[in-house]
């Protein structure tokens, strides 16, 4: 308690985790829900894998945050580690319209990555953790693409 009160975060760098959290959230769930209509294991897998680690990268931003002296609501880390479950789920192999909205997921969840690290006041540990974060979603992204293109020249 005494050094919360000593050393206080500014809120701007609080925000700006908290999007990021709530961006790798977003993410996750819609990926998850992607994944229950794929047919192709692998394509399916790997998105699953996607969205695992930016369920354990938003544990980890949750456990940050609450060190840095943010509020977490409970609400928050419940949604955190939700596991969607819906209906009648209508399988299909892997649509255009998914990987477009894979695709703007990315975009979405790296352009809150960059705009977290382009902050001059951020600490260089949570800048480390950033980074790394990045890096790791990145290259489950660039893995999806390869497979996808994979899938769509075998015609599978």
């Amino acid at each position: 308690m005494i050094a919360s009160v000593a050393h206080k975060t500014p809120g701007i760098i609080l925000e700006k985790l908290y999007r990021l959290l709530s961006s790798l959230q977003e993410v996750k769930n819609y990926y998850e829900e992607v994944a229950k209509r794929i047919q192709n294991k692998q394509l399916k897998l790997s998105i699953l894998g996607l969205a695992q680690e930016s369920k354990q990268y938003a544990n980890e931003l949750i456990a940050h945050i609450e060190t840095l002296g943010g509020d977490m609501q409970e609400g928050t880390k419940a949604d955190c580690n939700r596991v969607a479950v819906s209906g009648e789920i209508q399988e299909i192999p892997g649509s255009r319209e998914d990987f477009v909205g894979l695709k703007l997921g990315e975009q979405q969840v790296m352009k809150t990555y960059r705009e977290v690290l382009n902050e001059p006041f951020l600490y260089d540990t949570i800048r480390q953790m950033i980074r790394y974060q990045q890096n790791g979603l990145l290259h489950c992204f660039s893995q999806i693409r390869m497979l996808y293109a994979t899938l769509l020249k075998s015609g599978s």
